[in-house]
């Protein structure tokens, strides 16, 4: 098993096209050098390769996919769900989302 970690966002939509992956998985991760301090992980495997990329926020979208950070109240996690299905979707075709959380 490997795990790719893909840097550039062109590049893992390239990979999601045409490796065709059922279901890209999300988090929605704290990233505490960042204003607002959140950041989104998204993961899709392939046989037993997994592929990441993550992107995180810069003002009111998310640096690389550009993807709105709504609510900047602290309380809340501001990146909608809505938001990044409707991105995937848009970028990648119908494929299943589903968020995926790491024990901490």
């Amino acid at each position: 098993m490997t795990v790719y970690r893909v840097l550039k966002w062109e590049e893992y939509r390239k990979l999601a096209l045409t490796l065709k992956p059922p279901i890209i998985y999300y988090s929605r991760d704290p990233h505490p050098t960042c204003k607002p301090p959140w950041g989104l992980k998204l993961i899709f495997y392939h046989g037993f390769d997994g592929y990441v990329f993550t992107d995180y926020a810069e003002g009111d979208t998310l640096h690389k996919t550009k993807i709105p950070i709504r609510g900047l109240d602290d309380r809340d996690i501001p990146l909608l769900v809505e938001d990044i299905e409707s991105f995937l979707h848009a970028q990648v075709g119908r494929v299943k989302v589903s968020p995926i959380w790491f024990p901490g």
